[in-house]
């Protein structure tokens, strides 16, 4: 049995976050207090321990599960197959999906089962995997 990656995929959003956007920001203490540092410092400090220079955001009406999906089409393309051809859908996430202004996070059905369903795809037997895996700290 031959086992291979055929084809990979991914999707960058577009909006870009810049340090520099974060002047105006109000940072707080844990108690709610406010940093004793001005924003300049707090933001080189946090690129200087993290290398984060900006930050991309999904458009608010978007989901894991639909940049996943976006990232899926590109995959098959790259892989140059038929939709229905796939063997496997792996999925690899952190928390699920959240909507745009909520803290709860969607998990169910799974979100590969969702790409299944965005690339409509249309097989029906056991012969497509699905499978997810939370990323894990540690």
């Amino acid at each position: 049995m031959n086992i291979g990656i055929t084809g990979t995929g991914s999707y960058l959003p577009s909006k870009i976050v810049e340090n520099s956007d974060f002047t105006a920001h109000e940072f707080l203490n844990a108690d709610g207090t406010s940093f004793k540092y001005t924003n300049s410092v707090i933001i080189e400090k946090f690129k200087s321990i993290t290398g984060i220079g900006a930050r991309r955001y999904a458009k608010d009406h978007l989901n894991t599960s639909d940049l996943a999906f976006f990232a899926a089409e590109k995959a098959i393309t790259s892989a140059g197959i038929n939709k229905e051809e796939l063997d496997y859908i792996i999925f690899a996430h952190n928390f699920g999906d959240v909507s745009f202004g909520k803290t709860q996070a969607d998990t169910v059905p799974s979100l590969a089962t969702r790409v299944k369903h965005y690339l409509e795809i249309k097989i029906q037997d056991a012969s497509l995997m699905m499978f997810y895996s939370d990323a894990l700290a540690g």
